[in-house]
């Protein structure tokens, strides 16, 4: 199972693109004490032998329930044509040596799934590494696509960054179909919420129209929900 974790070696990665991106996941955990040697080999791998038109980034998941309780997440993102390519099953000495180095040091499995970018919003230039995560399943898709492009029709801004993805296999006997990620460039703005970011008039408008999608939305459970925190990007 720990060999499973990083054959392939990919997690979620959101890049944010014009095009359609696409992207995978594998969530696993690594004891405290070699947590720094597996950063140590993953930088050290992916800045010198990165695929092209693939992005990679190392998250810890920070806060999260006991059932979500994987320490560690790394992946890739990209076009269709990129993570092809990352899936071809091209092998090198260098990959075998790199996967044989990390996997000693991990602990275990936790999970895997793969899906698509469908929308972002906000200031796609900047960095956000603390991310809250929501994974919803969502009963009516289409209702739910097209209420949430009317939500942000009305309502937008550029101080934080979401990304809704949908997750297209891998799913868990909770049944989420979709992901939200809320990115904020420090703790202080993640905790305090997009509101605390906004001014009285933004607030008054963001909740109206958040209300207004809540009662129209075609029904979404919250089926879990965590903070992870970005700790290298490649």
């Amino acid at each position: 199972m720990k060999n499973l974790i990083l054959c392939s070696m990919l997690f979620l990665a959101f890049s944010i693109h014009a095009q359609e991106f696409y992207f995978t996941y594998y969530n696993f955990s690594v004891e405290p004490q070699n947590e720094a040697a597996v950063f140590k080999i993953v930088d050290d791998y992916f800045k010198n032998y990165k695929q092209e038109g693939i992005t990679v980034r190392f998250f810890e998941n920070h806060f999260k329930d006991n059932a979500n309780n994987y320490s560690h997440s790394i992946g890739f993102s990209g076009s269709l044509e990129a993570m092809g390519g990352q899936y071809s099953g091209v092998q090198s000495d260098t990959w075998d040596l790199f996967l044989t180095r990390v996997n000693q040091l991990i602990k275990n499995s936790h999970s895997a799934y793969m899906g698509t970018v469908i929308a972002t919003h906000g200031d796609m230039a900047s960095t956000y590494p603390i991310q809250n995560y929501i994974l919803l399943d969502v009963n009516d898709t289409s209702t739910f696509l097209a209420e949430r492009k009317k939500y942000f029709s009305k309502f937008n801004h550029t101080k934080r960054l979401t990304v809704l993805g949908n997750i297209t296999s891998g799913l868990s006997a909770q049944g989420e179909t979709h992901m939200v990620i809320l990115g904020y460039k420090d703790f202080k703005s993640a905790m305090g919420g997009q509101d605390k970011l906004l001014t009285a008039k933004e607030v008054e408008v963001r909740r109206k129209a958040w209300k207004e999608f809540g009662e129209s939305n075609g029904g979404v459970t919250v089926v879990r929900s965590g903070t992870r925190i970005l700790l290298g990007k490649w």
